[in-house]
């Protein structure tokens, strides 16, 4: 079972998932643990969404979407995986999505401590940069103009802002989704999200 949450690298972890299902000849699960309000949209959650569904149904997996509610992850996780006689648990660990949680080892002692007879398998995603290719097409040069209150998608500076960087197309979509990143004074690459060409992060 694959555990994915809203972010670039949920690809790649199905992937990984599919290879794993194939190798022991077992059902593949892809379990989103959704901690948003029920009257909350996001068209970059919706995007993500869209592709899981679609390479879980590609690879014979069943997708499944567990509301929080208030409980602990943890507790979804192996509630379902108990129910699904799941013997293989798939995380990834990056700082880049909202599974934050995950880079903290006290997640993961509190997983596995709930865990019976599973094996948990930790996929190290903290780098944006490592295996983008996997999931973007190589990064070109682009701005984000400020229209009004929202910052566009631009091949060329425009109006009275326009911040320069690299966007990083997301495969398997027409429309004007993926990363844009940005350098930081501090030197550090910054990765925000684009969706339908609107910027969808805070600057």
């Amino acid at each position: 079972m694959v555990c994915v949450h809203y972010g670039p690298h949920g690809e790649r972890l199905i992937r990984r998932g599919v290879q794993l299902s194939e190798l022991i000849g077992a059902p593949l699960f892809v379990l989103n643990v959704d901690s948003s309000d029920n009257d909350e949209y996001n068209q970059s959650k919706e995007m993500y969404m869209t592709v899981w569904k679609r390479l879980a149904d590609e690879a014979g997996a069943e997708f499944i979407i567990r509301k929080r509610e208030g409980r602990k992850t943890t507790d979804i996780i192996v509630e379902v995986a108990e129910k699904n006689e799941v013997t293989q648990i798939v995380i990834g660990q990056s700082a880049q999505t909202r599974w934050q949680e995950l880079t903290k080892r006290n997640f993961i002692n509190e997983l596995i401590g709930k865990m019976k007879m599973m094996d948990l398998h930790v996929v190290a995603v903290q780098r944006m940069r490592a295996g983008l290719e996997e999931t973007h097409e190589e990064g070109v040069i682009a701005y984000l103009v400020k229209i009004g209150d929202e910052y566009q998608l631009s091949d060329e500076p425009k109006g009275e802002y326009s911040l320069k960087g690299k966007f990083f197309h997301e495969l398997h979509t027409e429309f004007e989704n993926g990363l844009f990143r940005i350098e930081q004074e501090d030197g550090k690459a910054r990765y925000l999200h684009i969706c339908d060409g609107t910027l969808t992060d805070s600057l």
